[in-house]
């Protein structure tokens, strides 16, 4: 999702969508599409009673940003519908309300009233009042759109492109689309035109296709590889960039007849290329590189923005101006060119593990690279509390308002005694991740991790006993009823279960397979546990025996909390929460405000509720939510096991943004 914009001398607008949340087959025209679009809603959007508490002002993926000619007036767009606006250059943000719940990908901002938004599913969303209201117009297809564009000069005239080679114009601004032929079917991620006549896409395995005539005929250009090319602009009525992965770089001198390639001294993959002349432009893309060129693109020179964030779009009002957003809803502004980025939203972007709140006010949070939240304000405020270690802290636990634990990679235990703020690391004699920690009184405590790893400890953590559980199985958590009675759970269906404090384990067997996340107890009878592919087990016995209940999804649940014996919440995979009234006789799914993934939940009735996972975020439920109830599945999933911190093909690592300077408005010079 990537766009370069609007005309302002020589500057024109492309906006283009990022292929990495597309998966394409190497059969033809096949393809998958990854969690953002796999839960693309197409319901109206409901009464959604979640609000982001970190990252601020929310941390749902950042597809595209673009300014009116004033550089003050502008939006923000993203996945789950993300619509924000500015009117003061992106010191200050409001969300505006979608009417769809779909990822939208391409922005194009006419002025500081006039914008027009694409999406998936062949969304088109128009707003005349500044964001205030955006409407849908039809346009004839269910193809994904990843970008949009319109003639600089005559804004009548527009064109949008997407999936399976989809392209769209409209002669009168957007109000009616009508589909043009084009000579193949690869997906189409950026258009760019430099009047109404002249024109040019790329997208998936070296697409890139020109027109003459606004659209009625569009030429197929080859010889450029089979790695995507992501983004498009014209400089010039004849000269035109295009940029994609692997550091790829082209240059058109003709109009797009003829294309050649320019070495970018780079093998990142660049998503996204703006230009405000004919001289002046910037590429962006992974691990926070931006390129910089003054001579029309012949020669590119790197700047790298600190922590290394991944930027999807970037945008430049004038040679010194400009903007940039990626992933977990980061926005950074530049004022020098780019040489120097600083950030325009709040908050950490590291990975969140686990969330725990002793009530409704006193809550902490733990997650990659050792990072400890704090809050005693319901989560209005988080606080960074040092921890002293770089390891992935996995779960924390309170017993009371002062004492608390965290433990982690590399056998790391922590301690603290003063509500959080001081943390002591703990001796034991243990290397192995540790995944779960539980105590049921200030000494009396047990922690679970890799290869069957159980400890306990009599005495607050002063010394810690290794206990055997006879199995090798990854442990992700354990719940202590009492001093005497537990349970632990973990990989390839493991339940295990003590009745003498942890002395004596015993493995229940369930014929179990699939990978089990996360355990709680509403009372010493009934518990929950909850695991890979939607499995929800129950058991009214204190253990000794599980039933099996249907969820209907098949995504990953990772956390389970309990408000009473009959009420419990359940969060996952694409920001899924669950709750059951009945005893888990029924589950229905609570509509939050965000596709990303949700490793833990807190959750003390109706408005306590927080969730947390992916890019730091966290959420709390502000008020009643309405339900969607599950049908359940006709066909048993099929099971793949992996541990919870460690999804396929997901980078473990999320950079925390809070190491870019916060941008400060400039004071207006004296007269």
């Amino acid at each position: 999702m990537f766009a370069d914009q609007k005309k302002s001398g020589l500057k024109r607008l492309s906006f283009c969508s990022d292929p990495r949340f597309i998966r394409v087959n190497l059969r033809p025209t096949l393809f998958l599409l990854l969690a953002t679009f796999s839960t693309v809603a197409t319901a109206q959007s409901p009464a959604r009673a979640w609000q982001w508490q970190n990252p601020l002002p929310q941390g749902n993926a950042i597809n595209a940003i673009r300014f009116a000619p004033d550089k003050k007036h502008g939006w923000a767009i993203g996945s789950d519908g993300a619509i924000l606006r500015t009117r003061n250059g992106g010191f200050e943000w409001e969300a505006q309300t979608s009417p769809v719940l779909t990822t939208l990908n391409g922005l194009y901002v006419k002025n500081k009233d006039r914008a027009v938004v694409v999406g998936a599913r062949g969304l088109i969303l128009l707003t005349t009042n500044g964001g205030e209201k955006w409407l849908g117009k039809p346009s004839g297809t269910k193809d994904h759109l990843y970008g949009v564009t319109f003639a600089p000069e005559e804004n009548s005239h527009g064109w949008a492109v997407g999936s399976y080679g989809r392209v769209l114009a409209t002669t009168d601004g957007g109000l009616t689309w009508h589909a043009q032929t084009i000579p193949l079917r690869s997906h189409l991620f950026c258009v760019s035109f430099v009047d109404k006549d002249r024109g040019a896409a790329v997208g998936d395995r070296g697409a890139l296709i020109v027109t003459q005539d606004g659209g009625a005929n569009w030429e197929k250009k080859s010889g450029f590889g089979e790695q995507p090319l992501t983004s498009v602009t014209f400089l010039s009525k004849d000269k035109a960039i295009a940029v994609g992965y692997g550091g790829r770089i082209l240059r058109t001198e003709d109009g797009g007849i003829h294309w050649r390639s320019i070495d970018s001294l780079v093998g990142t993959d660049l998503l996204s290329v703006s230009f405000t002349d004919e001289n002046h432009g910037w590429a962006a893309g992974d691990n926070g590189v931006v390129l910089t060129t003054g001579d029309g693109g012949n020669l590119w020179l790197p700047i790298n923005v600190r922590t290394a964030p991944r930027l999807v779009t970037v945008y430049f009002a004038d040679e010194n101006t400009g903007w940039a957003g990626g992933g977990d809803g980061l926005v950074v502004r530049t004022d020098d060119g780019g040489l120097g980025w600083r950030r325009l939203t709040e908050g950490g972007r590291d990975d969140l593990t686990d969330i725990f709140f002793l009530d409704g006010s006193r809550g902490w949070a733990v997650g990659a690279r050792g990072r400890i939240l704090a809050t005693s304000s319901g989560g209005e405020r988080w606080t960074v509390r040092p921890s002293g270690v770089t390891a992935r802290l996995n779960a924390i636990t309170f017993i009371n308002p002062k004492i608390g634990w965290a433990v982690g990679e590399k056998g790391t235990i922590l301690s603290s005694t003063d509500g959080g703020i001081i943390w002591t690391p703990q001796t034991n004699d243990q290397r192995e991740e540790l995944l779960g920690v539980h105590f049921v009184s200030p000494n009396h405590g047990w922690v679970v991790g890799a290869r069957g790893t159980i400890l306990r400890t009599q005495d607050g953590g002063v010394s810690w006993r290794f206990q055997h559980a006879n199995t090798v199985s990854w442990l992700e958590d354990i719940r202590f009823t009492d001093p005497q009675h537990g349970v632990a759970v973990g990989s390839h269906g493991t339940i295990l279960r003590t009745e003498d404090g942890g002395e004596h384990w015993r493995q229940i067997p369930l014929r179990l397979k699939e990978w089990l996340y996360d355990v709680d107890f509403a009372d010493s009878q009934r518990g929950y546990i909850v695991g890979e592919k939607g499995i929800i087990l129950r058991t009214d016995d204190g253990g000794e025996t599980w039933k099996d209940q249907e969820s209907g999804i098949n995504t990953n649940l990772f956390a389970v909390a309990i408000a009473s014996r009959d009420e419990a919440l359940i969060a996952g995979d694409q920001g899924r929460v669950l709750m059951t009234r009945d005893a888990g006789a029924t589950w229905e799914v609570q509509p939050t405000i965000t596709s990303t993934t949700l490793f833990a939940i807190a959750y003390r009735g109706e408005a306590a509720t927080w969730v947390a996972g992916r890019g730091g975020a966290i959420l709390r439920r502000t008020g009643s939510v309405a339900t969607v109830k599950i049908r359940p599945p006709k066909i048993p999933p099929i099971l793949k096991r992996e541990p919870k911190l460690k999804p396929a093909n997901v980078p473990t690592l999320i950079v925390d943004d809070g190491d870019i300077p916060k941008a400060i408005p400039r004071k207006p010079a004296r007269p």
